[in-house]
């Protein structure tokens, strides 16, 4: 708008050859340019207004989808939608979790079933862009709050980033692994719960990262993002704080995190997503690395050949207030014997070879219904969890019926602004070793992301 006033100011300017003085000449152009700058401010003003009224905190607050090419939550992908320079993001949640009874079965049964209020996560996002094709981003956790207690400090992403068009992009750095619907979208405004799903915890790892390299874009309605990343560890190794695959929780710890991650192996990881249906994602992904890492079985003296094959599938959409996710994973483990004899493991307490599970996630914006013009969020919802972490053992083993658990999450998720989450919801959690085998539990969370 300055330019065009300016550019009236010149005509009106030749247009005055009556003025012959140079002196009043002067004071008189600078007179219009005072005026310009003073309707310039005046105009940036109405703008901001205009802005503010429009800002992300008064928009509709239902939990958002993909943002492809890059797949990231609204925080974590701050840094692709500034113009140069620093981006800074994060997110934080506090659970609480009260829990029917004590036991010493089940999931966790090193832990003790009491009533807890935790700082689950405190988290930092900050990003570089030094021009248009090429970024820096990062995630730094805290963990517990407190690392001299049960907590930690860690890197969960922090890459280089080289955007040479839509259709193909390059990272290398330490990565998320696009895999499922949660571990590239872990915000607690974006998904439904006070916690994850198991089955995103246990057989997808969330938050699963790795150090590595790889491609990511996007033709026509398919997203992709491809990666070859150090492969997980399957062995406990105490010296490095690497826990290993476990029988109760399956693949979680086997994860190195990027930490000094062993390269005897490698893994690559694969995902392809369809986008072309408004509001939905539907696609998969697959990973195959051998999780062995040079380890030595010490029954056999040989080195652990242990690989791993992970597949998903999942869809995603909202219509009207309404929104549903659904997931199914498999993971085949080899070399299960060896790795049972590294974490000196017998009888039922063997890792599986095979395991197994999915959920079903329906919610409703209610106020959709009753307030349609409201920017607040209310959405009861509800999600059906089936996993087995030992679904098949090797010979010689036995698989635990506590390792076969299903759970109903009935809850609420409330955004006065979409930024904002207050959470409630009741579970209930049953084994296949027959009744009262499962601990159900009450859980409250407030989360935030900026």
């Amino acid at each position: 708008m300055k330019k065009y006033v300016l550019g009236l100011i010149v005509l009106l300017r030749m247009g005055s050859v009556a003025r012959a003085d140079d002196a009043a000449d002067a004071a008189w152009k600078k007179q219009m340019e005072n005026k310009v700058d003073a309707l310039t401010q005046e105009l940036e003003k109405a703008k901001l207004s205009s802005t503010d009224g429009n800002s992300a905190d008064n928009m509709t607050a239902s939990a958002p989808l993909a943002i492809s090419p890059y797949s990231f939550g609204p925080a974590g992908g701050k840094v692709y939608g500034i113009d140069k320079g620093l981006s800074i993001g994060g997110y934080g949640e506090l659970i609480y979790q009260n829990f029917q009874h004590s036991t010493s079965q089940g999931v966790d049964v090193d832990e003790a079933r009491n009533a807890q209020l935790d700082l689950a996560r405190w988290v930092l996002f900050m990003g570089y862009r030094f021009s248009d094709k090429i970024f820096f981003n990062s995630e730094l956790e805290v963990e517990h709050a407190n690392t001299s207690k049960t907590g930690e400090a860690e890197a969960e992403f922090a890459y280089l980033d080289f955007a040479l068009s839509k259709p193909l992009g390059f990272r290398v750095g330490e990565v998320l692994l696009p895999v499922g619907l949660t571990n590239e979208y872990h915000e607690p405004t974006v998904f439904h719960g006070v916690l994850r799903p198991d089955v995103e915890e246990y057989l997808i790892p969330t938050t699963w990262h790795e150090n590595g390299a790889g491609f990511y874009g996007q033709t026509g309605p398919l997203a992709y993002r491809g990666y070859l990343v150090a492969s997980m560890r399957a062995a406990a190794d105490d010296t490095v704080g690497q826990d290993g695959f476990q029988p109760s929780i399956g693949i979680h710890e086997g994860q190195q995190e990027g930490s000094q991650s062993k390269m005897h192996d490698v893994a690559y990881v694969q995902r392809v997503d369809y986008t072309g249906i408004p509001g939905s994602i539907v696609g998969g992904s697959f990973y195959y690395g051998n999780t062995g890492q040079g380890d030595i079985d010490p029954i056999t003296g040989q080195r652990l050949d242990a690989p791993l094959t992970l597949w998903e599938a999942h869809a995603q959409g909202s219509y009207k207030g309404w929104e549903a996710r659904a997931l199914y994973t498999q993971n085949t483990l080899g070399g299960v014997s060896g790795i049972n004899d590294i974490n000196g493991l017998s009888g039922t307490d063997s890792i599986g070879q095979y395991m197994w599970g999915g959920y079903v996630e329906v919610a409703y914006n209610i106020l959709n219904l009753v307030a349609p013009a409201s920017t607040q969020y209310v959405s009861p919802f509800f999600r059906y969890e089936r996993y087995n972490t030992q679904a098949k053992v090797p010979d010689g083993f036995t698989s635990d019926p506590l390792n076969d658990r299903t759970v109903y999450t009935l809850g609420v998720n409330y955004k006065p602004i979409p930024r904002v989450v207050l959470k409630a919801d009741y579970q209930i959690r049953d084994t296949h070793a027959g009744s009262g085998t499962g601990v159900n539990q009450f859980n409250l969370g407030a989360g935030y992301e900026f």
